[in-house]
């Protein structure tokens, strides 16, 4: 499957210390090899595209396994986790969602 318009996949190490930076943020995890993954993935590209100002990265759960299973306890892919500006965690959802349904939860959770 291309994988054209996807975040770019980013080490959590690179993004952890962006989680309570006084803005909203949003960890997407999934791996390449999971069409519901990649699908989470161009939708979150698209809504940067227009809010790039918007923190949401794209994390592989096998590479950052340690992360994904001991630190947020996550058992299925994709799931996004959201954090709101002081970095805790509002919101957590699994699976994929259109782009409708996402803009409704970004505005829920600060992402104006």
């Amino acid at each position: 499957m291309p994988t054209k318009n996807v975040l770019p996949v980013m080490k959590y190490a690179d993004v952890k210390e962006n989680i309570g930076n006084g803005k909203p943020l949003i960890l997407s995890f999934g791996m390449s090899h999971c069409y519901s993954c990649l699908a989470m993935s161009k939708v979150f590209a698209e809504v940067l595209k227009v809010h790039p100002e918007f923190q949401i990265y794209s994390i592989d759960s096998q590479k950052e396994r340690l992360v994904s299973r001991d630190i947020y306890k996550l058992k299925e892919m994709p799931t996004q986790l959201f954090f709101n500006a002081s970095g805790e965690e509002v919101f957590r959802h699994t699976g994929a969602y259109k782009k409708a349904v996402l803009d409704i939860i970004l505005k829920k959770y600060g992402f104006d």
